[in-house]
């Protein structure tokens, strides 16, 4: 009987050793390695008879170590299965550990596979639709935020400022005289306007600000600001905003109407981006009015 049950263990040893998984059983007390098949030997660069009675703490190396002591820490009667990924160098391996007991002890059996492929695929799957996203919340001309992301922005900030006492301000930009620009001189130069417009707001202002384009020459801004200091945040956009624009070898006198306004309590983001583009249409008409 003992021959037959050697006969039958070393044919499944054969029959493991030519799987692509790597396959290791040890002891769970002092971490001793009681089996392993050929793939797993060779991905630690010994023998099967080599590795048998090491401990895993004299193969493996440091990073893929810390993934075993947490992995095994996890382990137990109440949680007797577990699968996790582990990157080890340029590779990912899924580890399926099971958790067994008996008369000889506690041992845990892992199983490993490569996923690289699969694990690269995925990465790129996610950064595919990560920059598909940021594509329709981003301004195609000037990489700015639109109105869905500003939407999005400003709803966080209304709540965050409410939240620890801080102001919040919306100020709606519009070019003055864009239209001419466009008309004397066609649209690429017009283009080159918004662009550089977008860059000045950009580096101009904080990098926790929101900068938004939400039309043609239109655009919004966002400062968070501590009570008593609205007043600099409107100051900050006159200076950004003062200067004429060199582009296309052109000079061009273009500045901004803007209306600020500050969120009180009874504003949601739709409410607010309104009232600020009111506040713009006020200035802009005074302007007018005052050319005449």
């Amino acid at each position: 009987m003992g021959t037959a049950q050697g006969a039958d263990a070393g044919a499944l040893g054969e029959v493991l050793d030519l799987l692509n998984e790597r396959i290791v059983r040890y002891r769970v007390s002092d971490l001793q390695i009681l089996y392993c098949n050929t793939a797993w030997a060779d991905a630690v660069g010994l023998t099967p008879e080599a590795v048998t009675g090491l401990t895993m703490c004299a193969v493996l190396p440091p990073d893929e170590l810390t993934g075993l002591f947490a992995q095994v820490a996890r382990l137990g009667t109440e949680s007797s299965h577990l699968i996790n990924i582990q990157r080890s160098g340029d590779r990912w391996t899924e580890w399926s550990d099971l958790y067994l007991t008996g008369p000889g002890g506690t041992h845990i059996l892992a199983v490993g596979r490569d996923v690289t492929d699969r694990q690269d695929a995925e990465m790129r799957l996610a950064a595919s639709e990560e920059r598909y996203r940021e594509l329709a919340l981003r301004d195609a001309l000037t990489g700015l935020a639109n109105r869905r992301l500003l939407d999005e922005l400003l709803a966080s900030a209304l709540a965050r400022t409410r939240r620890d006492g801080h102001r919040l301000v919306v100020s709606y930009l519009d070019l003055d005289g864009f239209k001419e620009v466009n008309d004397e001189h066609g649209h690429a130069v017009g283009d080159a306007v918004l662009v550089e417009c977008g860059r000045r707001l950009r580096e101009g202002l904080r990098e926790s600000d929101v900068v938004a384009r939400v039309g043609g020459d239109e655009f919004v801004v966002v400062q968070e600001c501590l009570p008593g200091k609205e007043g600099h945040a409107a100051a900050r956009l006159a200076a950004i905003m003062a200067p004429d624009y060199a582009v296309e070898g052109l000079v061009l006198p273009c500045s901004a109407s803007t209306g600020s306004v500050v969120a009180e309590p009874h504003h949601d983001a739709a409410g607010l981006v309104a009232a600020a583009d009111e506040a713009m249409y006020t200035v802009k008409r005074g302007r007018a009015a005052a050319r005449l």
